[in-house]
């Protein structure tokens, strides 16, 4: 009877932890989530956060701050995440450019040190974008007239970052510019319309207005097709520029994050994406399309992803 009551009792104890994790995951949220958007206020990643962070709280039932960390290309965002503790209550928000600043050497750790959760917003298509009055009609002018005159025409980049990417080609294309910081999608709008800077890489989406009061013009689309709502307009690679991508928005937690919790987010934005019409009206306004991938797919989308940028980690770190 001593030993059915010892044995009984090591079992209890070994099922403790499995309990109480299944309880937490259970409760989970019972606080408000932190949502850190590795880039500034106004972008596109910060715009997306907060459209689906105020319907997936309704779903949780928990407030959900969100933090911006725009520093470093989203490098600072992503290393505090990474470093918190994995409870469920600390989510990071970033897509392509964490991959970039892992092949580019820019950080010493890659997607795969924090939990994907899930892809829960498709950026619209980025492109290159100058002020009306510049003298370029095409990528090809640019370059040709920034030989001209080497260092006088600013374009923006962040270190790290997939506009780094851009930069990059550009100069790999002929193009000898002057490569700036600027910060997040949302800065550099200001800094075109200032006359700061004279070339910027930016979501269409996010430019309609100054398109459409002749403002700015396009000279290329960053992605592999040529977008729907500028067919007239060709890609950085048909301009001859080795650069193609797109944006993916994406939530990540600590590495080590209970599984149920992961998945327990995962389904409350996959419940917003496919069912929630004040969403969907929100985001349709805004240029883009409901768009969701679930938590494996989001791994061996940034598996590959990264994968690919690695063929050209070298070109990334300036050793070619």
């Amino acid at each position: 009877m001593k030993k059915l009551l010892l044995t009984l009792a090591a079992l209890s104890l070994a099922s403790a932890p499995l309990m109480a994790a299944e309880s937490s995951a259970a409760n989970w949220p019972s606080q408000a989530i932190n949502l850190v958007v590795a880039f500034g206020a106004g972008g596109n990643s910060d715009y997306n956060a907060r459209a689906m962070a105020k319907y997936v709280s309704q779903e949780l039932g928990q407030p959900i701050v969100i933090t911006n960390v725009g520093a470093a290309g989203g490098t600072v965002a992503a290393a505090q995440v990474k470093d918190a503790k994995p409870d469920g209550y600390t989510v990071l928000v970033h897509q392509l450019s964490l991959n970039v600043a892992a092949a580019s050497g820019v950080i010493d750790f890659t997607y795969a040190d924090l939990a994907p959760v899930t892809v829960f917003a498709k950026a619209s298509d980025e492109v290159i974008a100058v002020r009306a009055d510049a003298p370029w009609n095409s990528i090809q002018d640019l370059i040709a007239d920034s030989q001209k005159n080497p260092g006088k025409y600013r374009m923006t980049a962040n270190t790290g970052a997939s506009t780094q990417w851009i930069a990059i080609a550009m100069q790999n294309a002929g193009a000898k510019l002057n490569v700036v910081s600027s910060g997040g999608s949302g800065e550099r709008i200001p800094l075109l319309l200032g006359n700061h800077v004279d070339v910027i890489p930016i979501q269409i989406n996010m430019i309609g207005d100054y398109l459409k009061t002749n403002k700015f013009k396009v000279l290329a689309t960053v992605s592999p097709q040529r977008p729907a709502a500028l067919p007239e307009v060709p890609t950085l690679i048909e301009s001859g520029v080795k650069c193609s991508y797109g944006y993916y928005n994406t939530f990540f937690m600590p590495k080590g994050t209970d599984p149920a919790i992961v998945a327990k987010f995962s389904q409350a934005v996959s419940k917003v994406v496919s069912s929630n019409a004040a969403y969907a009206k929100e985001i349709v306004a805004f240029g883009q399309t409901p768009f969701y991938m679930d938590t494996q797919a989001t791994t061996e989308h940034f598996a590959n992803e990264l994968k690919n940028l690695m063929e050209i980690s070298d070109v990334l770190r300036g050793k070619k």
